[in-house]
């Protein structure tokens, strides 16, 4: 018997599908990493393929383990000899190999976005650039934009537009910060993927890549960007076993230069590819499936699958209206509160939102009743001051180059080594062709205090005798030592501010993180373990077994699934955002959020909205997401809302809003009505110019248009509106 036998029909297909491009478009919930891990199976176990040859990468560690351990389970020991990975995983794991090539030592460090903010923070001084609108977050963010669509800073340089400022400073920044980085033996998350790219330009590594891994997978293809896309297809080109797995509704990380054509034009690339739709669901409701499919139909992006599943029904979804964001979460633990009472756990419960801003009232409020909670992207374990001070003299003890990590610990603990003394030691260093580390060998030749003398020839001297053990001492022993020879406890300690024992207590997590690490991974270097940490993601440290609601991001919740969710905050111009009002583009791309949103839910889903937000400080009106109008009336359910104080001058979108809305005989968004606008078109008028209609009966519609305002407008007798 096959073991393929226990997939379904179209599921079995996609994994006995081995030679030749094959498209795998599996929509949300239909088994696609049990479709892919069988497929590895089927390969190994009954095509007699080498496991040595198989490449299947995904985009997160947490996907990326799920495989392996799935592969594991169904092939065993030969699972090690797969090479399951992440795009940066596998990168960086060329680049150690091959770096060289590109004038990288093996030891290289990995710089995350607090890395890089510092280290352009440092330039935009060293430079003189003077641009306060222009921050360093800002000039990162741009930097890291140009890299990914493979624009260099000559390219940049030679098209940049120098009347504006802040194309001068990214501009003046971005060669040297790329010349910073390689001093420092040091590369930031776009600079894996170009260079990885680069490696791949090389014919003798391309050829020997090409031959390594004869058989390609891909997971969320509809995420990769251009130069994902690039390295995928030249390793594919010469065997062309290219499978890529991935669903066009789900494409949601636009912003950081994902392209949704890639997957939308697979056929193109590979005219005889083998295209297979996984629609069968195993994750969620009918009525939840059948709200996503009635939002996504709206994109003209989508591919036409249509989500199915054996579980037949399920409850209505929830809408909850309330007067303002804080009613909201109210409302919200109060349904909490209900689902405790039939037996849910907490850890069965998420919230969901469009921004991290959001996250705020829920926060405050669960706080001050004590409800065990988590927040997922906020400010993450490895980014806390204690935890980056640590990690920075793991840093240099790796890579002595990394000139950045030294800065940060030269003066922590505090050692009277101020900017004055670490310049003397940068233009030693500059005018003598060395590292700033090699600089501080140097004490003799650059004039110091005898004092300030000896303390840095103390740390010198430590670091140096951390460096030797290092290479054969346990990670978790090089943590003991850093704490002992620089009595960095001590330092916390006597900071003095309430956070002293909370600091404490995250010294010690970090001790058992590398326990923990150590355990898992047999003799693992210090450089492995940095690797490690530089690469996790948001929802990495998610525990399955503790007891809390979790919330998170839209974008943060891609991949997982929970039996109860609550998405927040759906209005428009929250969600969808104020950009998707006239790009279609955008307005696509929120709308298959919406649908991951959606479809994040197993049997309970709440769609909560209020009808006012606090935007810049001021109370503004809100009317609801017109996503929600996309679902049909027979699977949503209104609950009961909480009790309103009455409102003296606005009106409420609970009575008030009915009292002086002109909708109030129909509202819009019932596909039987046969209306001259529907929701969401885009009018103009020759008065008010650009607009989209929010609301439309037989009689009236009701347009926002861009300058902000909103107008009522009789349709049947205004000659000045017309569908634009």
């Amino acid at each position: 018997m096959s073991i393929l036998e226990n997939l379904n029909i179209e599921q079995r297909k996609a994994a006995e599908r081995v030679e030749g491009p094959l498209l795998i478009l599996a929509g949300a919930g239909s088994g696609k990493t049990r479709t892919v891990t069988f497929r590895i199976a089927h390969m190994v176990l009954e095509k007699g393929i080498s496991p040595y040859k198989i490449l299947a990468v995904t985009f997160t560690n947490k996907a990326a383990r799920e495989m392996k351990e799935r592969v594991e389970g169904l092939i065993g020991e030969e699972a090690k000899r797969v090479m399951v990975s992440t795009f940066h995983s596998f990168g960086v794991r060329l680049l150690r190999m091959y770096g060289s090539k590109l004038g990288y030592d093996s030891n290289f460090n990995i710089y995350d976005a607090d890395d890089q903010k510092r280290l352009v923070k440092n330039i935009m001084k060293d430079i003189g650039i003077t641009d306060k609108n222009t921050t360093p977050a800002r000039v990162v963010s741009a930097i890291s934009k140009l890299k990914e669509e493979g624009i260099t800073p000559e390219e940049y340089a030679a098209d940049s537009r120098g009347f504006l400022e802040s194309y001068r400073t990214v501009s003046a920044v971005y060669s040297k910060y790329n010349v910073a980085l390689k001093n420092n033996n040091a590369m930031d998350f776009s600079d894996i993927l170009v260079n990885t790219n680069k490696l791949m330009d090389d014919l003798e590594i391309r050829e020997k890549i090409q031959e390594r891994y004869q058989y390609i997978m891909v997971d969320e293809y509809q995420d990769t960007n251009k130069i994902q896309y690039e390295i995928v297809n030249k390793i594919a080109a010469k065997y062309e076993n290219l499978c890529v797995v991935g669903d066009e509704d789900q494409s949601i990380y636009g912003f950081r230069g994902a392209n949704i054509q890639n997957i939308l034009d697979f056929e193109k690339d590979y005219p005889n590819a083998f295209v297979i739709k996984l629609e069968q669901n195993y994750r969620s409701t009918e009525n939840i499936l059948e709200a996503a499919n009635h939002v996504i139909k709206n994109n003209e992006s989508s591919r036409g699958k249509n989500l199915w599943t054996d579980k037949k029904g399920g409850q209505p979804i929830s809408i909850i209206e309330a007067k303002d964001g804080r009613e909201e979460a109210y409302f919200i633990l109060q349904e909490i509160n209900a689902l405790k009472n039939q037996g849910y756990n907490y850890k069965d419960l998420t919230i969901l939102y469009r921004t991290n801003a959001q996250s705020r009232a829920f926060e405050e409020l669960f706080i001050k009743f004590g409800i065990a909670h988590k927040i997922f992207g906020g400010m993450q374990f490895y980014q806390r001051a204690e935890i980056k001070d640590i990690i920075a003299y793991m840093n240099v003890i790796n890579n002595p180059k990394d000139s950045l990590s030294l800065m940060r610990i030269l003066n922590v603990p505090k050692r009277k080594i101020g900017p004055a003394t670490i310049n003397k030691f940068r233009e030693y260093a500059e005018a003598n062709e060395m590292s700033l580390f090699e600089a501080l060998g140097h004490t003799d030749d650059i004039k110091l205090g005898p004092a300030l003398k000896i303390t840095i020839t103390e740390f010198y001297n430590g670091m140096m005798s951390l460096m030797e053990e290092a290479e054969y001492m346990p990670v978790s022993e090089i943590f003991t030592e850093i704490l002992t020879t620089f009595r960095y406890k001590s330092y916390l300690e006597g900071i003095g501010d309430d956070r002293v024992e909370e600091r404490l207590e995250n010294v010690e997590e970090l001790r058992n993180s590398i326990t923990e690490r150590e355990k898992n991974a047999e003799d693992l270097t210090l450089g492995e373990y940095l690797e490690n940490i530089s690469l996790v993601s948001a929802t990495d440290d998610m525990e399955e077994s503790k007891d809390y609601i979790k919330l998170m991001t839209i974008h943060n919740s891609k991949g997982l699934e929970f039996p109860v969710v609550f998405i927040a905050g759906m209005e428009d111009e929250v969600f969808p955002s104020q950009k998707a009002d006239f790009d279609t583009g955008q307005l696509e791309e929120e709308r298959r959020l919406c649908y991951v949103a959606i479809t994040r839910a197993e049997k309970t889903l709440y769609i909560c909205h209020a009808n006012e937000r606090f935007v810049y400080g001021q109370s503004q009106y809100r009317s609801r997401s017109r996503f929600l109008e996309e679902i049909p009336p027979h699977l949503l359910e209104s609950k009961t809302k909480i009790e309103k104080p009455v409102q003296k001058k606005k009106p409420s979108a609970s009575k008030g809003v009915e009292n002086f809305n002109p909708f109030k005989k129909k509202v819009v968004g019932s596909a039987d009505l046969n209306l001259p606008y529907s929701v969401n078109d885009r009018v103009t008028h020759k008065k008010f110019g650009l607009g989209i209609v929010r609301n439309a009966n037989e009689k009236t519609v009701e347009v926002e248009f861009t300058a902000g305002k909103k107008k009522f407008l009789t349709a049947a007798i205004d000659k000045f509106i017309q569908k634009a």
